[in-house]
C-alpha cells in the first residue's frame, strides 16, 4: 500500500497539468451530477411527505379521454364517492384554488396586513394528510371558527409568541366563507415545496354550502383507503353502480382514482390548481447527468492513456526489477479510484460553496447536502465504479508491452486501441452537439413564448391585486387618484391577471338553444380600452353595463362562433346561476392562457355581481416608470395602510408563468456548456497523446519541406472528419428530442435548420482552436530534436 501511495503522489507531482485537468473535470462533473440528482429527487419524491401517502387517492371524474377539469368536482358528486365503499377510511373535500385573501392581525390602529391563501375543507383533512401539529390540536377544525396555519405563517404573523388562541381577521369577501374572524386552533409544520397541499390557512367548510349541487365544479376531493390495493375495487364498484345521469353527463363519464404520489406526472391537468411536472423533462435531466459523468470518465481514460509515452518506461522498468504485471495493474487501478474519490469529495465541497453563495437559484430543489445523505454515499460508490471502469484500459495498455521493446523506445498505440479512443471521443462529440442543439431550441422557445403576440397591448400595463373591500368601496376614488399622475393614462379592473395562467375559470352558456363552454374573465366596463383590445363587431361595454343588477353584458372572442355559429351582437344568453345576459360584440382571438394550453373561446363579462380585484394601470409611452410606481404605492397606502401588495409588469408575470421552462433552459444550457468543455478537455488529452506519439513523424515531414500550416492542417483535417461524422449521427437524435419537447406547447417555435449548422460550427471551431493551440509548439519545434529523441 505504501508503494501504491508513493506512486500516486509521484504521478501528481510529475504530471501536474494532466492531474489537474483530470481532477477538475471529474469534480465539476460530479458536482453537476449531484445538483441534477437533487432536482430529480425533488420531483420523484413529490407528495411522499404525508405519512399516509401510499393510501391517499385524488378523486377524478372524467368526461372523456382528456379532461383538464376532471379533478374539479361538484360537492354532491364528491360526497357520493366518499360514501361509496367500506374501503374508504376517511375523506376530505377542499376548495382547490386557495384564494389569496387580505387578512390582518393585531388591534385596530396597529394592524399588520398579509395576503394569505385560505382553503376551506372537511375537518377530516387532518386524518387524511396527517400534518404534523406543532401547537394546539388537530381536532380544532371541527370548530367552524377555528383554523390551522403553517409554522412559517405563524412566525410571520406573531413572531416568537404562541399563535394558538390569536385572532385573524379576513377583510376580503370570499364566497365559501361566512365569518370574518378566526381563531388559531393549531399550527402545523410546513408542507415541503414538492407537495400538492399548500401552506395555507385551513378552515372547516360550511355544512350546507353546495351540499346538493351536482353541477357546479368548485372542489377537489381526496380519499384515504384501508390499503393501496383497494383502489381498483373502489373505482370499479363506483363506475358499475353509480347513476351518472344525476350528474347530467354523457355516457363516457367515469370515476378515476389517482394515487397522490402519481399526481405530479399525470398529464392533462388543471395546472393552475395542481402542481404538475413533465416526466420527459425529468428523464432528460437524468440522461444529462449520466452523460456528463460518462464524458468525464472518457476524459479520464483518454488523459491516462495520453500519459503512456511518458510513463511507460517507468512502469516497465519496475517490471524488469521484479514487479508483476498484476501488481502494476492493481496499482494503476487504485490510482484511478483514488483520483475519482478525491474528485467526488471535492465536488461535495464545491456544491456546499455554491449553495452557500446562492448560485443555485435556478434549481427548484433544496440544495442542502445534509438532506441527501443516501445520495452522497451513492456517489462515493459511483466514484469507485468510475475509477475501476475508466482506469481499466489505461492500466491494461501501459503494462501490455514487452519490457525490452519499451526500454529500447519501440512502442506505439495499437490500431484497435486508437479506434477505441476515437470512438470515445466521438461519443463525447455526439452528446455535445445534441445538447447544444437542445439548449438552443429551449432558448428559442422561451423567447418565442415571451414575445408571443397575445392579442392585447401589454407593454405599458402595470397590475396590482387589491382587496375586494377596496374595489367595492373605493374603486372610483382609486381611479381618480391614480390618474392624477401625468404618466397614468387609464385604470381598469378584472377578476384575473390576463395572460398569467395556464387555464381560466370556464362555464357553459346557451345562445339560440346552442350550449357551449368558454373561459370567463369578469371586467370593469373600460377594461378592453385599458389593455388595448379593439372591438371587431358590435360595440364595446359602457358604464351603464356595470350598473345593472339584473343582467350581464358579454364580449366574446371570434373563436366562440365555431361553437355557436349563429351568435350575433344583441343576442341573449343564458347561464345557469347568472340569469339572462346580452352579447355586446366580438373581439379578435386573443391568447390569455400560457402556450402550454390550447387557445379556447373566451368571454369578457361586465356585471355588478362579480368583484374584480386586479387593477390594470396603463402608463404613457416614455413615462418615468419608477415615479409612476411610487405614486401607485402612495395612493393604495393612503386608502389602506396595512394592505400588502406588489406592482407587477408583464415581464414578471411571464417569469412566473414560464418559470419551469426558465429553470430547464438554465440547467440544460449550463450543463451543455459543461459537456462541451469536458469534451474539449478530452480532445486536448487525445491531442497530447497524438503529439507525443507522432513527434518523429512531424519532424520527418518538416525535414522533407512541410510547413507549419501543413502540419496543423493535417491534424485539423482528421478531427474535422470526426466532428462531421458525429454531427451526422447526432442530428436525428437531437431533432427527435426537440420535436417531442416542443409537442408540450400549443404554439411553438419552428425547428430551424440553421441551429443545427450553428451547433456544428461551434463544436468544429472550438475543436480546431484546441488542436491548433496544442500542436503549435510541436509544429514549430526543430525537427532535429524530435527525430533524435525518438
Amino acid at each position: 500500500m505504501r508503494t501504491i501511495l508513493r506512486n500516486f503522489l509521484n504521478v501528481l507531482r510529475r504530471f501536474k497539468m494532466a492531474s489537474f485537468l483530470n481532477i477538475v473535470g471529474l469534480s465539476v462533473a460530479f458536482t453537476a451530477f449531484l445538483v441534477i440528482m437533487m432536482q430529480v429527487e425533488y420531483e420523484q419524491t413529490f407528495d411522499r411527505c404525508y405519512p399516509t401517502a401510499s393510501r391517499i387517492c385524488r378523486v377524478d371524474v372524467n368526461h372523456g379521454e382528456v379532461d383538464i377539469y376532471a379533478s374539479i368536482l361538484p360537492r354532491a358528486l364528491a360526497d357520493a364517492v366518499f360514501t361509496s365503499s367500506p374501503h374508504i377510511e376517511s375523506s376530505v373535500l377542499l376548495s382547490p384554488s386557495g384564494v389569496k385573501a387580505y387578512v390582518t392581525v393585531g388591534e385596530e390602529g396597529n394592524e399588520k396586513g398579509f395576503k394569505e391563501s385560505i382553503i376551506s375543507c372537511y375537518s377530516d383533512f387532518v386524518h387524511v394528510f396527517e400534518p404534523s401539529i406543532l401547537e394546539g390540536t388537530a381536532s380544532c377544525l371541527e370548530d367552524p371558527e377555528k383554523v390551522i396555519i403553517p409554522e412559517s405563517m405563524a412566525r410571520r404573523m406573531f413572531g416568537k409568541e404562541p399563535a394558538v388562541g390569536k385572532n385573524i381577521y379576513c377583510k376580503d369577501e370570499i364566497w365559501y366563507i361566512d365569518q370574518k374572524n378566526f381563531t388559531v386552533g393549531g399550527v402545523y409544520k410546513d408542507f415541503p415545496e414538492n407537495a400538492q397541499m399548500k401552506n395555507s390557512i385551513y378552515i372547516r367548510m360550511k355544512e350546507d354550502w353546495g351540499k346538493d349541487d351536482w353541477y357546479s365544479q368548485n372542489f377537489m376531493g381526496y380519499i384515504l383507503l384501508d390499503s393501496p390495493e383497494s383502489r381498483q375495487e373502489v373505482e370499479d364498484n363506483f363506475n358499475k353502480t353509480f347513476d351518472f345521469s344525476k350528474y347530467g353527463t354523457q355516457d363516457k363519464t367515469f370515476l378515476h382514482l389517482i394515487p397522490v404520489t402519481d399526481i405530479y406526472y399525470t398529464a392533462g391537468q388543471y395546472e393552475d390548481m395542481i402542481k404538475a411536472g413533465n416526466i420527459g423533462t425529468m428523464r432528460l435531466l437524468v440522461l444529462i447527468a449520466l452523460l456528463i459523468i460518462i464524458i468525464a470518465g472518457i476524459n479520464f481514460t483518454n488523459f491516462s492513456t495520453s500519459l503512456a509515452p511518458m510513463r511507460i518506461k517507468s512502469i516497465n522498468t519496475q517490471k524488469v526489477l521484479g514487479s508483476s504485471t498484476a501488481s502494476l495493474r492493481i496499482s494503476l487501478m487504485v490510482e484511478a479510484i483514488a483520483i475519482c474519490l478525491f474528485s467526488c469529495l471535492l465536488s461535495f465541497l464545491l456544491t456546499w460553496m455554491l449553495n452557500r453563495s446562492g448560485v443555485l437559484t435556478f434549481v427548484e430543489a433544496d440544495t442542502n447536502m445534509l438532506h441527501y445523505i443516501p445520495l452522497l454515499f451513492m456517489m462515493l460508490g459511483m466514484a469507485v465504479l468510475l475509477g475501476v471502469i475508466a482506469g481499466l484500459y489505461p492500466a491494461w495498455y501501459m503494462t501490455s508491452f514487452q519490457p525490452a521493446l519499451v526500454l529500447k523506445g519501440s512502442f506505439g498505440l495499437s490500431v484497435s486501441g486508437r479506434k477505441l479512443r476515437m470512438v470515445l471521443i466521438g461519443f463525447q462529440y455526439v452528446v455535445s452537439i445534441g445538447l447544444i442543439i437542445g439548449s438552443f431550441f429551449i432558448q428559442l422557445q422561451n423567447n418565442y413564448m415571451r414575445s408571443y403576440k397575445l392579442g392585447f397591448d401589454k407593454d405599458q400595463v402595470a397590475m396590482a391585486v387589491l382587496s375586494t373591500e377596496m374595489v367595492e368601496k373605493s374603486s372610483d376614488l382609486l381611479m381618480n387618484r391614480l390618474k392624477e399622475h401625468v404618466a397614468i393614462e387609464s385604470v381598469g379592473f378584472a377578476s384575473d391577471k390576463v395572460g398569467a395562467s395556464n387555464n381560466y375559470s370556464a362555464n357553459n352558456f346557451v345562445c339560440n338553444d346552442k350550449e357551449f363552454n368558454t373561459e370567463i374573465v369578469y371586467t370593469s366596463w373600460n377594461f378592453l380600452d385599458v389593455v388595448g383590445i379593439p372591438i371587431i363587431s358590435g360595440h364595446n361595454f359602457n358604464r351603464s353595463d356595470a350598473e345593472s343588477d339584473s343582467t350581464y353584458t358579454c364580449i366574446f372572442t371570434r373563436r366562440v362562433q365555431e361553437l355557436a355559429p349563429d351568435m350575433e351582437p344583441g343576442h341573449l344568453l343564458k347561464k345557469n346561476w347568472m340569469g339572462i345576459g346580452r352579447v355586446a360584440g366580438f373581439v379578435d382571438n386573443i391568447k390569455i392562457s400560457s402556450l402550454r394550453s390550447i387557445t379556447r373561446p373566451l368571454v369578457f363579462i361586465v356585471t355588478k355581481k362579480q368583484v374584480t380585484p386586479v387593477c390594470y394601470i396603463r402608463l404613457s409611452a416614455g413615462a418615468d416608470v419608477e415615479d409612476a410606481v411610487a405614486h401607485i404605492h402612495r395612493v393604495i397606502a393612503d386608502i389602506d395602510p396595512a394592505y400588502p401588495f406588489e406592482v407587477e409588469f408583464y415581464d414578471t408575470v411571464f417569469n412566473n408563468l414560464y418559470h419551469k421552462e426558465q429553470y430547464l433552459k438554465k440547467m440544460v444550457t449550463l450543463f451543455s456548456l459543461l459537456a462541451i468543455v469536458l469534451s474539449i478537455v478530452g480532445v486536448f488529452g487525445l491531442v497530447v497523446f497524438e503529439t507525443q506519439y507522432r513527434r518523429k513523424e512531424i519532424g520527418v515531414r518538416k525535414v522533407f519541406g512541410a510547413t507549419v500550416g501543413e502540419v496543423l492542417n493535417m491534424f485539423n483535417r482528421s478531427y474535422l472528419r470526426i466532428v462531421s461524422i458525429c454531427f451526422v449521427i447526432a442530428v436525428p437524435f437531437a431533432y427527435y428530442g426537440v420535436h417531442k419537447w416542443l409537442e408540450n406547447f400549443s404554439d411553438r417555435t419552428p425547428i430551424y435548420w440553421w441551429v443545427f449548422v450553428l451547433a456544428f460550427g461551434i463544436v468544429a471551431g472550438i475543436t480546431m482552436l484546441t488542436v491548433t493551440f496544442q500542436n503549435w509548439k510541436a509544429a514549430n519545434e526543430n525537427p532535429v530534436n524530435s527525430v533524435k529523441s525518438e
